[in-house]
């Protein structure tokens, strides 16, 4: 290599040098945000230096031409767009993105009138977090924001409605100032200005044929100049404060569902609402919507806790009523098993060795879940287990409790299905009687069937007059006594099927030849396997009895 070659590798590594310094300074300017920086530069710089070391590294002159080429193909186009350009195409085909505004020159964007509605409208979410600690808070929300729309609009009268999806009407929640009523007044009412406002704060319309509900199903707002000229509005009359003015109504959604609707008017003498009225009222429903989504949402999450909170406490409690272990009892070989659904378990079973000629087994199906399905389960098991240390039948123990939870004045649903059987073991006599859907099935077997012996029955907690009648027969060695409540046949597997009697009947023959424990176990798994992957919809218990 001559002299001359190696004093040409002087400047391209200076090249680099400078190359590097400029990369290094346009970081720097992008990250202090003091100019706007391509990232044509960086790739063009990035270029150069890569095709410098390149050549330094293997000496090629058509290396360095053609990477100094690349580069200025890519400046060339960008200077060119920086000459002639206009700023608009500038800022879009530029890499680097537009640097954000200020918020001092995005306020300068909004007029004065708009700044006001902002506010105005900041302050109804404002009043939604208030509106959490206080029991009337939506309520509240409601008449601020109805007043404000007033204000705002310099309306006569404004009404807040709320869609009830479940009822298929939209109610009136919250009524401010005059209001001349745009629909057909109930003919017995009489035209005075105090009757007709009450009536209006407290009416429910449908969602069709009025002119709330017409709107409220099109989720379009609306301003209304010529009453007279739409359909949907009804002229009431002789009374001036009547007639009919100009309205503004407005949907209120969440999600593109509509919830509710605004409602303004003014009266047929007052001057009338315009374009810019409807925008503002529109304007500040948006934050209306927020705001009371934010403030049922809450409500919503708020009685989700509590219902949980509930249903934590009664599960506890109700675990005090769980036999933890069968006891051992003379004659008798014992299986149960119960599955529950969410909360608290509506089905409960009890074994109560009364007497040394009466063992009572107690199966009950309450009706309801939480705290008020406790209640009553606590009131019939206290009860039961008093009254079964008498010399007292079945159907009369049944029957004095149905008394006793008749009598309760309460309040509380407190229905129940509920089956006592009283054994003797003494006798092998079978004493029992039964309420509501609870089924007793008696396998035989000597005959090696079985066959459903208790009787349809009104549950306890319906009629106090209802006699509950026992039913009675002897066993023998090997017989099954099976009592089970409705959720464990009513069980629906993926393809709509019931687990039916026929089928758990069908598991107890099969299985007659275990104790009581196993073929609970058989029973239980076989349901498993009928049901699958599909979920319970009720509490299931099953008691097994087997003579010895």
């Amino acid at each position: 290599m001559s002299n001359l070659d190696a004093i040409a590798y002087i400047p391209l590594i200076a090249t680099v040098i400078v190359a590097a310094t400029l990369a290094v300074f346009l970081v720097v300017i992008k990250m202090r945000n003091t100019a706007k920086v391509s990232f044509i530069s960086f790739l063009s710089l990035a270029i150069i230096i890569g095709g410098c070391i390149r050549t330094i590294v293997s000496p090629s002159l058509i290396t360095l031409a053609l990477t100094l080429l690349i580069a200025a193909i890519l400046i060339i186009p960008y200077c060119v767009l920086l000459a002639f350009g206009k700023p608009k195409e500038i800022m879009v085909l530029a890499s680097e993105a537009k640097a954000p505004e200020t918020p001092d020159a995005v306020i300068e964007e909004i007029q004065p009138e708009e700044i006001s509605l902002i506010e105005e409208g900041q302050q109804f979410v404002f009043k939604a977090a208030e509106a959490f600690s206080k029991p009337d808070g939506a309520q509240e929300l409601m008449d601020t924001i109805n007043k404000k729309l007033v204000e705002i609009t310099k309306a006569d009268g404004g009404v807040v409605l709320l869609v009830d999806d479940f009822e298929d009407v939209i109610s009136v929640k919250s009524y401010t100032g005059e209001f001349p009523p745009p629909y057909k007044l109930p003919a017995d009412l009489p035209h005075k200005p105090i009757r007709v406002s009450t009536s209006f704060k407290f009416a429910q319309f449908p969602l069709r044929e009025n002119i709330f509900g017409e709107v409220a199903s099109a989720g379009k707002a609306e301003l209304i100049t010529h009453p007279e000229k739409d359909d949907r509005i009804y002229q009431n009359s002789p009374e001036d404060f009547l007639r009919c003015g100009t309205y503004i109504f407005v949907p209120l959604k969440q999600d593109e569902i509509v919830t509710g609707l605004v409602g303004l008017a003014r009266k047929r003498e007052s001057e009338e609402f315009s374009i810019d009225d409807l925008n503002h009222a529109k304007t500040l429903c948006d934050f209306a919507s927020t705001a009371l989504r934010t403030v049922y949402n809450f409500q919503e999450y708020k009685e989700q806790q509590e219902m949980t909170k509930e249903s934590d406490i009664a599960t506890d409690l109700q675990k005090n009523y769980i036999i933890k272990k069968m006891p051992v009892l003379p004659g008798v070989s014992l299986g149960c098993f119960t599955d529950q659904t969410a909360g608290v378990c509506s089905d409960l079973y009890d074994i109560v060795p009364s007497r040394k000629d009466r063992t009572s087994f107690v199966l009950m199906d309450v009706a309801g879940k939480g705290t008020n399905a406790l209640l009553v389960m606590t009131m019939i098991r206290a009860m039961l287990r008093l009254i079964v240390n008498t010399t007292q039948s079945a159907g009369t123990i049944l029957t004095w409790a149905n008394k006793g939870i008749c009598s309760e004045n309460s309040g509380l649903d407190h229905f129940a299905s509920v089956t006592l059987i009283n054994y003797d073991d003494t006798k092998k006599k079978i004493q029992f009687a039964s309420s509501g859907t609870n089924q007793v099935h008696h396998f035989i077997a000597a005959k090696n069937e079985i066959t459903r012996v208790s009787v349809p029955c009104e549950p306890i907690g319906v009629e106090k007059s209802t006699v509950y009648k026992d039913i009675e027969f002897t066993g023998s060695k090997g017989d099954i006594i099976i009592v089970f409540t409705d959720g464990l046949v009513e069980a629906l597997n993926d393809q709509g099927q019931q687990y039916s009697s026929a089928h758990l009947a069908n598991i107890v023959k099969a299985n007659n030849k275990l104790p009581g424990k196993d073929i609970a176990a058989k029973v239980k798994d076989d349901i498993k396997k009928f049901l699958g992957t599909e979920k319970l919809h009720d509490d299931q218990t099953l008691l097994v009895v087997k003579i010895q």
